[in-house]
């Protein structure tokens, strides 16, 4: 080797020992901007993290894979100080990052989806944020199949992403092989199964009854299950009414069996069965059930009646409101409701409405006769109650100052 060519190599070295000799990040140093993050300390975690890029940057280039986790704390702390934008960009930056070194089907980009899905949702791009997060249960689908256990989270995870927009046909769809693999897990004498059997009747009551809280949350984006192929046309589905039923008879003999001398929870594991059919009109099934269940409260006088003595409303579809601030102020709709024996609403209905709007009185007027009761029972028979009373409160237009 020349001269010349031996200076070059030497000066080589000496630079980069000196790039590598910079101080770089370890292990303590994330988990400690982590700590900070979760107390909220957004600020100092921002500098921090960028002080950390550019070191990284400067030693090992824009797709050095340890860029990947200070992206993440980054836009983390973007989050935390309402710069969602600019999160937007430290998440698809980690996103990069984790492809360019492990592939763009890579595993390892799962929590990068996931943040990234958050800040989407938080400017109000849904349809984006639901492409991320399809595209993480695709991912982990892809890695495990669709009979591996290990799926699971993912699946849950798509779940309460679906959920949480009111896309509750979408997320039937996803629960329904959720549960098998849970249970091909769970031994049939663990109380999980009990919670999954819940969660799942739920899921399949949500997907008839959507819940109603005052407030719409339906997101307009388009929806395509990784992995789900429509039946042919044709066949017909199993209806939610029989899987939820399923589930709730599961529940109902897990505690027979389990807890036979507790009256109450036994009690009650029948009861919400009974109401499941009472909301699918099945009375007669439900009816045969509410006298049972009467007569094993008799040694629960006070849990008796609070259950019967009054009817309890099983669903009501009363109006739901866009952009629902907490501090609006309300109107109140009070409604004089006669409940069948049947669970139904029968006759006139009386109504005040204050301050007067007709819109509120029709919707009001029209939910209440929609609506599903467990009826009142007296010695152990369904009967009819006058004069209930049901009070809904809207939120009032704001006056222009």
């Amino acid at each position: 080797m020349n001269r010349c060519a031996c200076l070059v190599l030497t000066c080589l070295l000496a630079l980069l020992s000196e790039v590598f000799a910079t101080e770089l990040p370890t292990q303590h140093e994330l988990e400690t901007l982590q700590s900070q993050l979760a107390v909220g300390e957004y600020l100092a975690v921002a500098n921090e993290a960028n002080e950390l890029i550019e070191t990284i940057r400067a030693v090992g280039g824009s797709y050095d894979r340890r860029l990947a986790q200070p992206y993440l704390m980054l836009g983390d702390a973007q989050m935390g100080v309402g710069e969602n934008g600019d999160a937007i960009d430290s998440f698809n930056a980690a996103l990069n990052v984790v492809r360019m070194n492990d592939g763009l089907k890579a595993t390892t980009q799962i929590d990068a989806l996931y943040r990234l899905s958050d800040a989407m949702s938080s400017v109000g791009d849904y349809q984006s944020a639901n492409i991320a997060q399809e595209l993480a249960y695709s991912i982990m689908l892809d890695h495990y199949g669709n009979n591996d256990p290990q799926l699971l989270p993912s699946m849950l995870k798509l779940i309460e992403w679906y959920e949480s927009n009111r896309r509750f046909s979408a997320a039937k769809i996803l629960y329904i092989p959720a549960i098998r693999l849970a249970f091909k897990t769970i031994p049939a004498d663990d109380p999980r199964r009990v919670d999954l059997a819940r969660a799942f009747a739920t899921a399949m009551r949500n997907s008839v009854f959507p819940p109603m809280d005052g407030k719409t949350r339906f997101r307009s984006f388009d929806i395509v299950i990784p992995g789900y192929e429509p039946p042919p046309p044709g066949t017909r589905p199993t209806s939610s009414y029989s899987l939820g039923q399923n589930a709730l008879v599961e529940i109902r003999d897990f505690v027979t069996k389990s807890r036979p001398n507790d009256k109450e929870k036994n009690a009650l594991a029948k009861l919400n069965l009974a109401d499941w059919h009472q909301l699918f009109g099945k009375e007669s099934q439900a009816s045969r059930m509410y006298r049972e269940i009467w007569e094993d409260m008799a040694s629960l006088p006070e849990l008796r009646a609070e259950v019967f003595d009054e009817p309890h409303i099983l669903y009501i579809r009363l109006p739901e409101f866009p952009n629902l601030e907490a501090d609006a102020e309300l109107g109140v709709v009070k409604l004089l409701l006669t409940v069948s024996y049947r669970g139904t609403v029968t006759g006139r209905i009386s109504q005040i409405v204050e301050p007067p709007n007709e819109a509120i009185e029709f919707r009001a007027r029209v939910a209440a006769r929609e609506a599903r009761f467990r009826p009142a029972l007296e010695d152990g028979k369904p009967v009819t109650t006058r004069d209930f009373e049901l009070t809904h409160t809207y939120p009032l237009p704001k006056q222009r100052l």
